[in-house]
């Protein structure tokens, strides 16, 4: 999200509040809600699942949601295709995220409900290692589609199941026991417009040209 929607984003809501700025920090699942909750934050990102059940107090606004791509070097039996159902990736070794994140546990259960045990070659902490080891052959890399790919020889695929895109909801968050300022609300606001005009998550890409 900070390499592919705010290195833009950020730019843009400054010609709205030039008199406001704009700090960044970095972060996962429920350690940016906890910031929210602590008051460290106005505004965290994060898929929904994050979210404990009960924790009502939450306000949020709806992103779209972040969808499944599997990146691939070089396998002409993909070259030419543009999605691929989660049973269609049984057979190749898989790059994934590691077990901390959220939409790996998205991933994990998709595979559980298809029936496929997936043939895990490595887990990680970065999208763009995945991405960078699958530029090297040693696998398929499922990353989320925010990712940016532009950087690789890569062909990129998204991931089906039941014939719908694997994804998981996203979204704003903030404590809606404190006031929540206008240019906030307004951030919230111009950043969903941001994304549905510049996001990623609609492109998939064919594949780059091969390496000789």
């Amino acid at each position: 999200m900070i390499e592919t929607v705010f290195g833009t984003f950020v730019h843009l809501y400054a010609k709205s509040y030039p008199n406001v700025q704009v700090r960044l920090i970095e972060g996962i699942g429920a350690k940016v809600l906890d910031m929210v909750e602590q008051g460290e934050v106005q505004l965290a990102i994060t898929v929904d699942a994050a979210v404990p059940a009960g924790n009502d107090h939450f306000g949020s606004r709806p992103l779209p949601p972040v969808r499944f791509s599997a990146a691939h070097y070089n396998l002409p039996e993909l070259e030419h295709r543009q999605s691929i159902d989660i049973r269609g990736l049984a057979p190749y070794r898989l790059l994934l995220l590691d077990t901390s994140f959220v939409i790996r546990k998205r991933f994990d259960a998709a595979c559980r409900l298809a029936g496929v045990r997936p043939n895990i070659q490595f887990e990680g902490s970065s999208p763009h290692t995945l991405l960078s080891l699958a530029e090297a052959g040693h696998g398929v890399a499922i990353v989320p589609s925010y990712v940016r790919f532009h950087r690789y020889t890569l062909g990129m695929l998204l991931v089906t199941h039941e014939r719908k895109p694997l994804q998981e909801p996203l979204s704003i968050f903030w404590d809606n026991r404190r006031s929540l300022p206008r240019y906030a609300q307004d951030f919230c606001e111009l950043l969903v417009e941001h994304i549905r005009k510049a996001s990623p998550s609609s492109v998939l890409r064919r594949p780059s040209a091969k390496r000789k």
